[in-house]
């Protein structure tokens, strides 16, 4: 199953990378105006937390591998989600303040990249 998993998080997450790398200061404006109106993320956080838990119980598998990339995501996106229901001021300002500085917009980027490209390559070329 985290095979599986993998086969869709890997390239969303090299997409997600590279628009990050390549669009830094567009992803800077969409945080400050997500910050300005935090309501904005609503379908986002909804879907993360739903997206969270249906990938929570398809695959929490705690073996140390690649496959252990999908768990993390699915507990990271429904952390997310429901800090975002529970805590929406105080998570949205602390989360979107760190948009704020340039570098760590890019380390988001090659992040998200790398755990992209470990995912496609171990779900499709392994």
């Amino acid at each position: 199953m985290g095979e599986m998993l993998a086969t869709v998080l890997g390239p969303f997450y090299v997409v997600l990378g590279l628009s990050i790398l390549l669009y830094a200061g567009s992803w800077q404006k969409i945080m400050k105006k997500w910050e300005k109106d935090h309501l904005a993320l609503f379908p986002l956080m909804t879907m993360l937390l739903v997206f969270g838990l249906i990938m929570v119980n398809l695959y929490n598998v705690w073996v140390l591998e690649v496959w252990l990339l999908v768990t993390l995501i699915g507990w990271i996106w429904l952390i997310k989600g429901a800090a975002y229901f529970l805590l929406p001021g105080e998570f949205v300002k602390w989360k979107l303040s760190m948009g704020k500085n340039t570098s760590l917009v890019y380390v988001g980027g090659v992040l998200a990249l790398v755990m992209g490209a470990v995912l496609t390559y171990y779900s499709y070329f392994i």
